[in-house]
């Protein structure tokens, strides 16, 4: 599939002609990826194909902000929606970590705090509907299973409960809505870009809570609270800022099961730790 789309994009003459190398990258589930340039520089584009519907929001996305230096600068999008190019952008996912603080800061200047309210024409799913987290939630619950006590479970239930009337009242934004460590590029260590978005609506600090649960060192109340208020989105409770972390570590836990199980002693002791922060309040 991706030599055809090659064959597409020199034949209509996309890129410059001496655009003429290319070699298949590692995709996700669903996507092809690939990368194209010269001789001298290998590296210049990455072709992207996936469903119509994820190329169609996630070129929208890059489009939505351009002005975000983190993110690739798109090239060109397939007008059937079969596949768009985007500006290679360099570093690898290899995040050290110890540099929680620093990492969040990074994320919240040169991205979160550019985030900007959903109009009409942008129809992402809203990733906090109730619904939608309560059939996260019950998935969850079935996978963690006893890794966690029955009280547990019924905690987060009930934080779930309690978090739908306020999540409902706060504006929509544009998100990434994968916006975890596996999709940021570093070299030497300081954070260069930010990829593969699975552009989504809703309140700026799921994204911040997804980053900042996305790897399981430093997971402490008050590097997050740093971070909230570098945010800087208006006035918050700090014990409901703890139920929504409890809620988003819950799911982390779930995902670390399927993806990273080397990681589940450091996340379960980051939940207890979280337990008692919601316990004190």
């Amino acid at each position: 599939m991706l030599k055809k789309m090659i064959e597409e994009i020199r034949e209509q003459h996309i890129l410059p002609d001496s655009v003429n190398q290319w070699r298949e990258l590692k995709g996700g589930t669903n996507s092809t990826v690939g990368v194209m340039g010269t001789m001298a520089i290998p590296h210049m584009y990455v072709v992207k194909s996936n469903t119509p519907e994820q190329i169609k929001a996630e070129s929208l996305f890059y489009q939505i902000y351009d002005s975000i230096s983190l993110l690739p600068k798109t090239k060109y999008v397939d007008p059937e929606h079969q596949y768009f190019i985007y500006e290679f952008v360099s570093g690898d996912s290899q995040y050290n970590r110890g540099s929680k603080q620093e990492l969040m800061s990074q994320l919240i200047e040169r991205m979160i705090q550019h985030y900007v309210i959903a109009d009409e024409s942008v129809d992402f799913e809203w990733v906090e509907d109730p619904a939608r987290i309560e059939e996260d939630r019950i998935y969850s619950e079935s996978f963690i299973g006893s890794h966690l006590t029955e009280e547990d479970h019924r905690m987060v239930k009930d934080i779930h409960m309690r978090r739908i009337s306020r999540v409902s009242k706060e504006k929509h934004y544009v998100l990434h809505g994968d916006f975890g460590v596996h999709n940021f590029l570093f070299e030497n260590g300081t954070l260069s870009g930010v990829i593969d978005p699975l552009p989504k609506v809703g309140r700026p600090r799921y994204d911040l809570l997804y980053a900042f649960c996305s790897s399981p060192d430093e997971l402490h109340l008050n590097i997050l609270l740093n971070s909230v208020e570098q945010l800087d989105s208006g006035p918050f409770h700090t014990q409901e800022l703890i139920e929504d972390m409890i809620a988003a570590l819950y799911f982390r836990i779930a995902t670390c099961l399927l993806h990273h199980p080397e990681d589940l002693q450091l996340y379960l002791k980051a939940w207890e730790e979280w337990k008692q922060h919601l316990a004190k309040g």
